[in-house]
């Protein structure tokens, strides 16, 4: 899913996307490795790794030129830095804890939750229309 998201998001900021010898994208790459290394790293120690948590599969980092000041993470480790970030960003320091962040997302697995999530709630409504054929519930779960 991570895989198609990350080429979804390829197409569309296509013509913004910083080239990998760019002086943010070689930061960004840096920084992020480190991180992706000591996560690694910790992962094994603590014994999360698992078939199923892909952290030891390589990151990918793409930076797009924007004014949003953001950063995100897609499951596969597809990290992708927004140019934004850097007028809060003054130093590798403060761009490490921001990468350090998305990169526990992927380990902590946040996106397969949201996924489980969905999942549970759609259940959970389609069984409030069978107990409240008037839809009063199934609304009610609908905005939480």
């Amino acid at each position: 899913m991570g895989h198609d998201q990350y080429k979804q998001l390829l197409q569309q900021y296509k013509g913004d996307i910083l080239p990998k010898d760019h002086r943010a994208s070689v930061t960004v790459q840096r920084v992020g490795s480190r991180i992706a290394a000591a996560a690694q790293k910790c992962s094994k120690e603590w014994g999360v790794q698992s078939s199923n948590n892909k952290i030891g599969s390589p990151f990918t980092y793409t930076v797009v030129r924007s004014d949003d000041a953001n950063a995100f993470v897609l499951p596969g480790n597809h990290v992708f830095v927004l140019t934004g970030l850097f007028k809060y960003c003054h130093d590798e320091d403060e761009l490490a804890s921001v990468l350090g962040h998305e990169t526990a997302h992927n380990l902590a697995r946040h996106a397969g939750e949201r996924v489980s999530e969905n999942i549970l709630m759609t259940i959970i409504k389609r069984l409030a229309l069978v107990l409240d054929p008037s839809g009063i519930l199934f609304a009610f779960l609908s905005e939480i």
